[in-house]
């Protein structure tokens, strides 16, 4: 699978006005690193999706976290945000990488 098809949500597109455009958003997936995590819980294996990933850094001059999702045959960006979370990292996220093709592998 590539980074041909990005689908960006209604959800996430609403949020264009504060954030990032649709253009601007596959852009970022296409050639922007971050640091992307997905949600992961030790106590309890398969609670959270294999295939929804957070993808955290500064693109076009704002800090933001990035929902996206990997289905079969394309990209889902499920919403943008400003990073609410103080970290992503410990027990409840899981490193993935820094480019959306890693999480592309790891959903594979």
């Amino acid at each position: 699978m590539s980074l041909d098809t990005i689908v960006v949500t209604h959800t996430a597109a609403e949020k264009s006005e504060r954030y990032l455009t649709c253009s601007q958003l596959k852009k970022v997936l296409r050639e922007d690193t971050g640091y992307i995590c997905r949600q992961a819980s030790p106590n309890h294996d398969g609670l959270y999706a294999d295939n929804k990933f957070i993808m955290r850094g500064e693109f076009f001059g704002q800090s933001l976290d990035i929902i996206f999702a990997v289905e079969d045959d394309h990209v889902v960006v499920i919403t943008q945000m400003s990073q609410h979370s103080d970290s992503l990292r410990g027990r409840f996220y899981e490193f993935i990488g820094s480019s959306v093709t890693t999480a592309i592998e790891y959903a594979h």
